[in-house]
Parts: C-alpha cells; structure tokens; sequence
C-alpha cells in the first residue's frame, strides 16, 4: 500500500522472540496485499538499535509502525514502549503491543505506557491474521491521511 500524501510506503518493524509468531504477522500482512518492507528483530535490545540505528542496524529505516511484544527475555516490550514514547523523536510512531496472556493490568500499564493498541495474540491462527490484517490497514491507513505534524 502506497502512502498517497508522502509518497512512501509506511516501514513496518515486528519486535517478538517468536520466530513462528513473526513469520504470522509477515504471512499476515502479505494475505492483505501489503507490500511495504518488513524488518523484525527478537528482542527489546534489538528493537531499540534498529529504531535508534545503532550497531549492525545504523542504515535502517525510520519504523512507521512497530508490532511489539510484550512478554520478552531480557528488556520486555513494555520498557520498550516507555523509552520510545518517552523520546519526542519517536513518539508518534504507532506501536502495536501484543500478549498471548489476558492480563487487565498489563494492558492498563501499555496504555499509561501510550500504547497506540493492544491486542490478545489468539490461539487460532486465523483469528491472529484477521487482527493484525485489521490493526496493520488501519494503520497504514492513518499514515497515508494524518501526516505527523513534526515531519
């Protein structure tokens, strides 16, 4: 999908220990027919060098939508979330924070956190690709609408 206002496609960072939940969120977003160039990384370390282009990721691109994790060995996707919408620099780009567990505190704490949404990983495969089909159009499509202000 084009990003008609700017004239990029939107990059789309998945951060997620899981190499099988990864390749989900890709195969995912291919059924919808969206084209726009996909990194992931495996952990919060990871995710902060490649939005902060250090180490081995100092030539990558400015994420305009992250699919993060929240339950992660080492630093959790909720620390992620918190220096990202900490730093005016990165604070507008969406984060899609996403759990296998029904936690009601930890989806309270994403929100303090500014969270742009927070999904339940389903059980069923199909159900997983309907939600981040849905969460990754509208997404996209927010980007090719509302351009950020601090652009």
């Amino acid at each position: 999908m084009n990003a008609n206002n700017n004239n990029e496609l939107v990059k789309i960072l998945i951060v997620d220990d899981d190499e099988d939940c990864r390749l989900m969120i890709i195969e995912a977003i291919r059924e919808a027919g969206v084209q726009n160039e996909i990194y992931e990384v495996s952990s919060g370390e990871e995710a902060l060098d490649f939005v902060y282009r250090r180490g081995k990721y100092k030539n990558a691109p400015r994420p305009g939508l992250i699919y993060l994790d929240i339950d992660m060995p080492g630093m959790s996707g909720q620390e992620v979330l918190k220096i990202l919408k900490s730093d005016p620099k990165y604070k507008d780009i969406p984060i899609v924070m996403m759990t296998g567990l029904v936690d009601e505190e930890e989806k309270r704490e994403a929100a303090k956190n500014g969270a742009n949404s927070y999904t339940i990983k389903p059980s069923d495969p199909l159900e997983f690709m309907k939600t981040v089909i849905e969460a990754t159009n509208y997404w996209i499509y927010i980007h090719q609408h509302h351009k950020p202000e601090e652009e």
